[in-house]
């Protein structure tokens, strides 16, 4: 599986100078502390939508290439990521910080030269050896009451970025490298809201470890893909689907 290009989430609040051009930008982020980090940047470095000019409305959405250098579980609070702007391109706050310590829903992912979009189905087995990042799940809200089960569930990978597991409309598992959908309102119907799950969610404990192993499950019939189960070096989780709601559950060693 290729690797994906991980992103740091900032926002642009000014334009500073016009020289050297393309032009310097003023940025900042928060980290998962709640300090906030502030970069005077070229428009390149941070601006990937091409969105900030002299005369645009500020602030605006910004990323900063990154990588991953480690992570920590959440039993005391939400995963946070530790990761370093120094690569690829040399980026540094101006307080010459280039580590940071962010939660996972502050990242983005692309892949390829152009830093096109994540996509494609994935086989269940590309997944071994991938360090589980976090979990992002989304769920269906409807008169006040979440779904027991969630709608779809986001592994964040090194280095291959989300993997999005979900069910399919033929009821099969599917698990593609998928970026993570924004909330929405579905009117009378509900909404859909995307978060960081808690602590008792199946996959919680396992962040920080690594896939050791993958089991599929397939239809007899159909040879579709059902089920799986991740083997982590703390224990296995079971993600499949069932009358088409994705159910995950620890398994048994």
């Amino acid at each position: 599986m290729d690797p994906a290009q991980a992103y740091l989430k900032c926002e642009i609040v000014r334009w500073v100078d016009d020289e050297p051009q393309p032009g310097i930008v003023e940025a900042r982020l928060m980290d998962a502390d709640g300090r906030t980090w502030t970069f005077l940047e070229k428009t390149a470095i941070v601006d990937w939508d091409e969105t900030a000019g002299p005369d645009s409305i500020y602030p605006c959405p910004g990323l900063i290439r990154c990588e991953v250098l480690d992570c920590y579980g959440g039993a005391a609070g939400p995963p946070s990521i530790l990761v370093t702007t120094s690569r690829p391109d040399g980026v540094e706050s101006v307080h010459r910080q280039s580590e940071f310590q962010v939660t996972v829903d502050q990242l983005a992912w692309s892949t390829g030269e152009d830093g096109g979009p994540l996509s494609g189905r994935l086989e269940s087995e590309t997944l071994v050896g991938a360090r589980l990042l976090g979990v992002i799940s989304a769920w269906h809200v409807h008169d006040g009451a979440r779904s027991p089960s969630p709608v779809d569930v986001w592994l964040v990978l090194d280095p291959a970025g989300p993997v999005r597991v979900g069910v399919a409309a033929d009821w099969r598992l599917s698990v593609e490298r998928h970026g993570v959908y924004e909330p929405y309102d579905m009117q009378e119907y509900g909404r859909i809201e995307v978060d960081v799950p808690g602590a008792d969610f199946a996959l919680s404990g396992h962040v920080g470890d690594r896939i050791l192993a993958v089991e599929a499950a397939c239809d007899a019939t159909t040879g579709q893909l059902m089920g799986m189960t991740l083997s982590f070096e703390t224990g296995p989780v079971c993600l499949h689907s069932h009358g088409g709601d994705l159910l995950l559950e620890a398994a048994a060693p």
